[in-house]
């Protein structure tokens, strides 16, 4: 009898114990991957430049939140922060994810403050450090005089509404898939924003405070909506968006590092397709090598996690049809990285076989184009 009393004791502080361990588990899993959530500043940087006129900022299928940001703002439309808006896009290009790259650099408002010091290249290149720190003094004026803290509270029904609706899509992300692709831990924290004054637009950017610790964040528009007007996020429309925009945060700073091995092939590669690019406003040859290497990723993790591959071929597809004509043979050489993790621990260690790659796309492509110009 006594020994059962004991073993039955030890079982339930062994239960205990494990218990406690899977929390501290959970709590260190989402100091990493926090849940999906509406941020003011994303929020703010939207209505801004919504009201300078910025016409990927000005789509308006969320018909009741558009219609409440314009009953509430537009008396503010030639305030000096607008009007600096819209100067910064027409001399500087200041747009799409330029916007939302300065949002996450500041504090949560009221305060605004830095979040790290600004440079040349931080937010982002096209702003520029003294047009940056003006944007942001002007910012915090604009926030104070057109009561923007009376709005989101008006709205904190919407946005909870919104992240409860979210979360299919986040249960449904292996998180984990990043480590063991890219081979390396995150440096900080990847955070799901959920912007409602975005449209369809998505974006990917990061901060990187002094100490090297980084947060990446998945910044997700909302496209889809119910019969009642409400947004939806139906987790197969979602899900590879957000895959994809996480990937942005791993595989922008590996082709910004080795960007002269890329360049050669890249530079090729770009004359043939930039006008399908410009299109879709990947201007240059950097930003198409990124999107190629981000989608290539993208389908080798639906291709782990959906064995059939029905999804990773419409992927595919897709991806050639935007002028990826490369898609299918990187996806295949990416493949190779996946099954050689002995010999390539990191996706980095891996780039001089995808400059070789590159390289011969390129040599190809260009001797394919010739023949088809003597024609």
């Amino acid at each position: 009898m006594k020994n059962s009393i004991l073993s039955v004791c030890f079982l339930l502080l062994t239960l205990l114990m494990f218990g406690q361990e899977m929390k501290k588990g959970d709590q260190e899993l989402l100091s990493h991957y926090p849940l999906p959530k509406v941020d003011k500043r994303t929020e703010l940087l939207s209505i801004v430049f919504r009201l300078a006129g910025n016409f990927e900022y000005n789509d308006d299928v969320y018909r009741s939140y558009v219609s409440d940001i314009h009953g509430h703002f537009n008396k503010f439309k030639d305030y000096p922060l607008i009007v600096f808006a819209a100067e910064m896009r027409d001399k500087n290009g200041v747009s799409f994810d330029a916007v939302q790259a300065m949002a996450i650099h500041l504090e949560q408002p009221p305060s605004l403050n830095l979040l790290v010091p600004f440079s040349s290249k931080v937010p982002e290149r096209r702003w520029g450090q003294e047009n940056a720190l003006k944007f942001a003094g002007l910012l915090k004026q604009f926030y104070s005089d057109a009561k923007c803290e009376e709005f989101f509270k008006e709205q904190e029904g919407l946005y909870k509404s919104a992240q409860e609706r979210f979360m299919p899509v986040y249960d449904a992300l292996d998180v984990q898939w990043y480590n063991r692709y890219y081979g390396v831990q995150p440096e900080g924290s990847l955070n799901i924003i959920i912007g409602l004054g975005l449209g369809g637009g998505n974006y990917g950017p990061k901060v990187v405070y002094p100490d090297g610790t980084e947060a990446i964040y998945a910044i997700m528009g909302t496209a889809y909506f119910d019969g009642t007007g409400k947004p939806v996020y139906p987790v197969e429309n979602c899900l590879p968006t957000l895959i994809h925009e996480f990937n942005h945060s791993y595989v922008n700073p590996l082709t910004k590092k080795h960007e002269k091995e890329f360049e050669g092939a890249g530079t090729k590669l770009f004359d043939l397709v930039k006008a399908g690019m410009g299109s879709q406003h990947y201007t240059s040859w950097q930003t198409m090598m990124n999107e190629s290497l981000v989608r290539a990723s993208v389908i080798r993790y639906l291709l782990k996690h959906n064995p059939g591959g029905k999804e990773a071929r419409s992927q595919l597809i897709s991806d050639f049809g935007r002028g990826f004509f490369w898609m299918k043979g990187l996806v295949e050489t990416l493949g190779v990285y996946e099954k050689r993790r002995d010999k390539y621990p990191t996706l980095e260690s891996y780039l001089p076989v995808l400059v070789e790659f590159y390289k011969g796309v390129a040599k190809e492509s260009e001797s394919m184009f010739k023949i088809q110009n003597s024609d």
